[in-house]
């Protein structure tokens, strides 16, 4: 006679996929006796199965959401920061936005003079 321990760990492996041989060697139990518990605890088996894909479905499903409320965030975020763009812009002089745009100009000519190392 085997303990209840002994069958749930064998439920538990079984639900993971392990074979019968390799849950033979780990368990110490004959492959026969494997196979019986198989059939005895059918409905088990498939409620853990259920449990692990509803497990796997929700934890998609938050990872979608997750996904989902960064992107919108990350949109907002740089909708934010073209309108405070824009409105500094639109306070600058036409000189003082010329100074910005030679500044800028000579970094990226800093920057691709590096690249080209």
């Amino acid at each position: 006679m085997y303990s209840t321990e002994t069958i749930n760990q064998f439920l538990n492996l079984r639900a993971q996929g392990w074979s019968f041989a390799r849950i033979a060697d780990r368990l110490h139990v004959s492959k026969p006796t494997l196979l019986d518990w198989n059939r005895k605890h059918q409905p088990e088996l498939q409620a853990i199965a259920a449990n692990q894909e509803r497990s796997v479905e929700e934890t998609e499903t938050a990872q979608a959401s997750y996904e989902l409320q960064l992107e919108h965030l990350t949109l907002f975020h740089t909708t934010l920061r073209q309108e405070l763009i824009k409105r500094t812009l639109q306070t600058l002089s036409d000189d003082e936005i010329q100074t910005m745009a030679d500044a800028i100009e000579r970094q990226i000519e800093k920057l691709s003079a590096k690249e080209t190392r």
